[in-house]
């Protein structure tokens, strides 16, 4: 079931025999003062951002962090000589920051696919969101598709490069590849934890899938129907196995889960902004880049 092309990626295996479960384990209880409650959270306050880009040459396509916003993250490795001097096509504005072609993170969804009109978010500069995406939009010129994640970054060893987690804006070919792989992948990830444990491969939520190690490639690729133009897409996946896949998984170690869980949040609702019932504000989402 493994990828070939990310086989020489793999972590190294872990001994399982010393690796407690949560069942094992007793909840890890720590004092908190009265500010580190929910209600002195600012709802506007925004994330640092990342971004997939295509870049002028395949080299230059990957996922991309800007200096400043490596910053806002409080990256743990923090040395110029790993940065990677990026030329926007359209500013020409050149930016610093950490690029890389190939991506090892724990992802956690914002919203649902969402509908987007592609005219009226040009004009006021700002994302004017039609609501969920419908099939029926596919062949719509004026709307666009795009989604919203949370992630956080690992490195070959499944150590996260940064505090804070980035927020993930997915659109076009690069969501549509992006969430395909992503659901793949969990689906993979669901089958070799129910097998194992001898249960249903039932739908997990997103308390469990992000503590999933989600590793994949990108490759610039032409996308569109009508005018077509280079995109950076997700090209493949390491797959798990039902003796690799505990590799992928973070939440045996009791300590580490509880520090996914209170990054990402996966037990707050999907925000579906514009529409009745989300309570979530607007401000929250990063704007239209």
């Amino acid at each position: 079931m493994k990828d070939k092309a990310s086989q020489s990626n793999q972590p190294a295996t872990s001994t399982s025999s010393t690796t407690p479960t949560a069942l094992e384990t007793p909840e890890i209880e720590l004092e908190r003062d009265e500010f580190a409650d929910p209600m002195y959270l600012d709802p506007n306050a925004r994330l640092p951002r990342i971004q997939a880009l295509r870049g002028t040459t395949p080299k230059q396509c990957g996922y991309f962090v800007p200096a400043d916003q490596m910053a806002k993250a409080g990256w743990f490795n923090f040395d110029e000589k790993l940065l990677t001097t990026y030329t926007f096509e359209i500013t020409g504005v050149e930016e610093q920051g950490f690029l890389t072609p190939s991506v090892r993170m724990l992802v956690c969804p914002r919203t649902p696919t969402l509908a987007y009109d592609r005219k009226a978010t040009k004009e006021s500069k700002q994302l004017v969101i039609v609501g969920r995406y419908l099939p029926e939009y596919k062949d719509e010129e004026n709307i666009g598709n795009t989604q919203y994640f949370e992630v956080i970054l690992l490195d070959e060893k499944n150590q996260p490069l940064h505090q804070v987690p980035l927020s993930y804006r997915a659109s076009g070919a690069n969501q549509a590849t992006f969430a395909t792989h992503w659901q793949a992948f969990i689906d993979e990830m669901t089958a070799c934890h129910a097998i194992s444990n001898r249960i249903a491969a039932r739908g997990k939520n997103n308390l469990f899938k992000c503590l999933c190690v989600f590793c994949f490639t990108t490759v610039r690729e032409l996308a569109g129907t009508t005018q077509k133009s280079p995109a950076c897409k997700v090209a493949n996946h390491e797959v798990p196995s039902l003796e690799t896949w505990k590799q992928y998984f973070l939440g045996f170690n009791l300590e580490r889960k509880q520090q996914i869980w209170e990054a990402l949040q996966p037990a707050q609702p999907l925000i579906v902004p514009g529409l009745s019932g989300s309570t979530t504000p607007m401000a929250q989402l990063p704007p239209a880049q």
